[in-house]
């Protein structure tokens, strides 16, 4: 088994897109960071650093947004590389058993999302505690954030890798894996939301960009209004942590059923 992770590991470090998928990861924890520092009252919208325990979660955990939409994206290329480049047959040959090749492929795709959360929080460390001390913020205060917010992230990108995975290996094909993964975060679920919200009066919180939300300390997304009723109706870390377990882990198993264990000659 570890030679298969090794393997794994070896593959998503020598191909650009994991790395693409860190750089962007970064990029969008950056722009997670600065929208921290933007605080609008009465229609007048200013620069300052944040004090609130919401603020400052925020801003611990700028890469929030970043793992909900790239994670994801990472867990799809792990799988459909193989299909793109046809070389899972390779992969077969040399490891025929299957459930251990797809455990192999869950594990690196797990730690690569671990990886990529420190890269978000190394951005956090090296762009936002600097930009909080210009501003004359606290930074003990914003050390006092680490512990309802760090875990949870770095749980988050592990399991929405998973989850990604699971996707892609649904989907085979990498383009439409990508697409799926992206519109489901982007589109289908602020849909679901919008729907249930205003005909059923419902909070759909076990999806994952809420689930991630709850499972990071009540997170709120860019653009969010009201931080307390946002914060009221989430659910709680724990029942997060299951949301998020259930679509990592149900996806990947799905995707084995259905589609890995086909002959792919």
């Amino acid at each position: 088994m570890m030679r298969l992770i090794e393997a794994e590991l070896f593959k998503l470090r020598t191909t650009p897109g994991p790395w693409v998928c860190i750089l962007v990861t970064m990029l969008l924890t950056g722009l997670g960071i600065t929208t921290a520092f933007i605080v609008g009252h009465d229609h007048v919208v200013t620069f300052t650093a944040p004090t609130t325990t919401t603020g400052l979660r925020n801003l611990v955990g700028a890469g929030y947004e970043a793992g909900v939409v790239m994670a994801p994206v990472l867990g799809v290329i792990c799988i459909t590389t193989e299909y793109r480049h046809r070389i899972l047959t390779a992969t077969l040959l040399l490891d025929p058993r299957r459930p251990e090749v797809i455990t192999a492929k869950i594990v690196a795709s797990a730690l690569w999302g671990l990886l990529m959360s420190v890269a978000s929080f190394v951005m956090v460390a090296a762009m936002g505690i600097p930009l909080l001390v210009v501003e004359g913020g606290s930074v003990s205060a914003l050390a006092h954030q680490v512990g309802p917010v760090v875990p949870g992230i770095l749980a988050a990108y592990l399991l929405l890798a998973i989850y990604g995975m699971g996707i892609g290996t649904l989907v085979r094909n990498q383009i439409a894996g990508v697409i799926l993964a992206l519109g489901i975060t982007l589109v289908l679920e602020p849909i679901i939301v919008a729907i249930f919200g205003s005909l059923a009066h419902m909070d759909v919180n076990f999806l994952p960009s809420r689930a991630t939300q709850s499972l990071a300390g009540g997170l709120l997304p860019r653009g969010a209004g009201n931080a307390t009723l946002t914060a009221h109706v989430l659910l709680s870390w724990w029942l997060g942590a299951i949301a998020l377990v259930g679509w990592g882990l149900g996806t990947a198993i799905l995707g084995y059923f259905l589609t890995f264990k086909r002959d792919v000659t």
